[in-house]
């Protein structure tokens, strides 16, 4: 049974930073520091590391306007709805949630696609690595779709975050060649009530 905790604002951002340093960069069994596919553990891990993001995020667009992004519980606290407010009055969803062993985020895009991506690994810094799994509407010519992303928390009110995008229709060399996405840092503008 999972419980909501309401407090200020003060004492959930006390719990976040408590929570956040008691889950360190995933490690392996033997202490190795270099990047590894994400399994079981890894999945939950990560999952519980983005529980901390909930609340109101700010990062900057090209041309220097604001970008917000929400982060709350739904389905029981068992999905993570990272909403994204464009200054253009877009919106777009991903969906975080565990299946099984695995960590998949849905990215419901403005461009009308559904691209799945899952966990594949965690580095020693705590970079969350997603890549393509599968989709919906991705055969769409002249659209593109996210294929890969990492995010990585630098403390309780940093975090950054860079997308891979690919035309729908690309070539298999096409994705293999396609450039990350500049890392965004993003900052919390406020906390929102804790889950589990």
């Amino acid at each position: 049974m999972s419980r909501t905790i309401l407090c200020g604002a003060g004492g959930v951002r006390q719990l976040m930073a408590l929570v956040w340093l008691m889950l360190p960069a995933v490690a392996t069994a033997d202490g190795a520091t270099e990047s590894r596919h994400a399994g079981p553990q890894v999945a939950a891990t990560a999952f519980a590391k983005l529980a901390t993001l909930v609340g109101d995020w700010r990062t900057s667009a090209p041309g220097g306007s604001a970008i917000r992004v929400n982060y709350r519980f739904s389905a029981g606290d068992s999905v993570l709805v990272e909403t994204w407010a464009m200054p253009s009055g877009r919106e777009s969803l991903t969906l975080y949630h565990l299946d099984g062993d695995r960590l998949i985020a849905t990215h419901y895009c403005p461009q009308g696609n559904q691209p799945r991506l899952q966990l594949d690994q965690v580095d020693a810094s705590g970079r969350m690595g997603f890549v393509f799994r599968d989709g919906g509407n991705l055969g769409v010519a002249g659209a593109a779709h996210q294929h890969a992303m990492w995010l990585q928390l630098e403390s309780p009110d940093r975090l950054w975050r860079s997308e891979t995008y690919v035309d729908n229709l690309a070539s298999s060399e096409g994705i293999a060649t396609a450039e990350a996405g500049a890392a965004q840092l993003f900052e919390r503008v406020s906390a929102g009530p804790a889950a589990h």
